[in-house]
């Protein structure tokens, strides 16, 4: 029995050994390296069990490709350097080195494109709702919140699709617009180095809204040909009559001269 433990014991031992024979350059072993897009991205690797030991370079299990200029590799002193990095530079690197290997993770943290604080959207029509990832691997995970609580993802009103890198539920589509959809919407993005979240107010429309102001509009020219018309024809009849008056008067003093004239005519 002791001898089954003391070979148990060894076997992890040398397990142990063999695996930490590899160091990085890693702040914390394990723990990978976070690497923001365009900066230059150093790696290395030293084998303490052969200093002088040849390290070959992986990229996701694959060689480099050669025609990067970008990419150079450092025989000096085991590294592997990276210039003008891009966002699919961040990935797992193995460096092999005596049948020993280590693996490097490179990460990147969340970046959200800029959403618009608020969105109209009109009674019946659909709210589509972005929540762009530009940045940040490994893939992160999206969650939708409605007024600081999770969105009720089996709504069968709400769809979602994804990305073109395959995060998912990066567009959020809710169909047939309803009064009770108005609300603020939170899209939380998490991956392992960090998380990020947009926020945006939507307001729901009566689909009759536009309607309305020209109704009323309507109402109020209406209204005032009426009191145009109105008055127009109040104003009209004084003047008839005084025009009456006047042309009676005239008559009455055309007769009351052939009167006088007539008198006159008589007595010669």
């Amino acid at each position: 029995m002791n001898s089954i433990f003391k070979f148990v014991l060894l076997a992890v031992v040398s397990f142990y050994i063999t695996e930490s024979a590899i160091i990085t350059n890693e702040e914390s072993q394990g723990q990978g390296i976070i690497l923001n897009p365009g900066e230059t991205l150093i790696l290395q690797c030293n084998n303490t069990d052969d200093l002088s030991a040849k390290i070959q370079w992986l990229k996701n299990g694959q060689p480099f490709n050669a025609s990067d200029e970008r990419v150079k590799e450092e025989a000096s002193n085991n590294s592997l350097i990276i210039k003008n990095t891009i966002e699919s530079d961040c990935a797992n690197y193995t460096c092999k080195s005596a049948n020993q290997e280590a693996l490097i993770r490179v990460k990147s943290p969340i970046k959200i494109a800029p959403v618009d604080s608020s969105r109209n959207v009109v009674q019946n029509q659909n709210i589509v709702l972005l929540c762009n990832v530009t940045q940040g691997t490994p893939l992160p995970t999206v969650q939708w919140l409605k007024e600081d609580e999770p969105l009720n993802m089996s709504d069968p009103r709400i769809t979602v699709k994804s990305d073109y890198r395959g995060v998912e539920a990066t567009e959020l589509t809710i169909n047939d617009a309803r009064f009770d959809d108005r609300a603020k919407y939170t899209c939380i993005i998490t991956n392992e180095v960090n998380s990020a979240n947009a926020t945006i107010l939507v307001r729901v429309k009566d689909k009759y809204a536009a309607l309305w102001p020209f109704l009323g509009i309507c109402a109020e020219v209406a209204v005032l040909c009426t009191i145009i018309f109105i008055y127009e024809k109040r104003r009209q009849k004084p003047d008839f009559d005084e025009s009456e008056t006047e042309q009676t008067t005239e008559n009455k003093s055309v007769v009351d001269q052939d009167d006088k004239n007539r008198d006159v005519r008589l007595r010669k």
